[in-house]
């Protein structure tokens, strides 16, 4: 009879392990729209191409800094205006 194979599997995460850190410096753009009052399609739309400070673009998305929220929300500026729902 052949040996028992070590399951391939990882266990799963713990709860503790997948809630968000509070002592992290940087945010999400879902953080940062909430904080700047964007919605968050808008927002990384006005972010994709420009060099804004405080914010580094990466494999997985963008990661923007804590501190840096007021310079973003003076040049970003206003949000746009929401569009109106399509009538079904």
């Amino acid at each position: 009879m052949p040996p028992q194979k070590a399951s391939k599997s990882q266990p799963k995460a713990d709860v503790t392990e997948k809630a968000k850190s509070k002592d992290r410096d940087w945010l999400t753009t879902g953080e940062l729209a909430q904080k700047i009052g964007w919605r968050e399609h808008a927002l990384r739309d006005a972010m994709r191409g420009k060099d804004l400070p405080g914010v580094r673009r990466t494999a997985f998305g963008y990661h923007i800094e804590g501190d840096a929220v007021d310079q973003i929300k003076a040049t970003l500026g206003e949000p746009p205006a929401k569009p109106n729902a399509a009538r079904r």
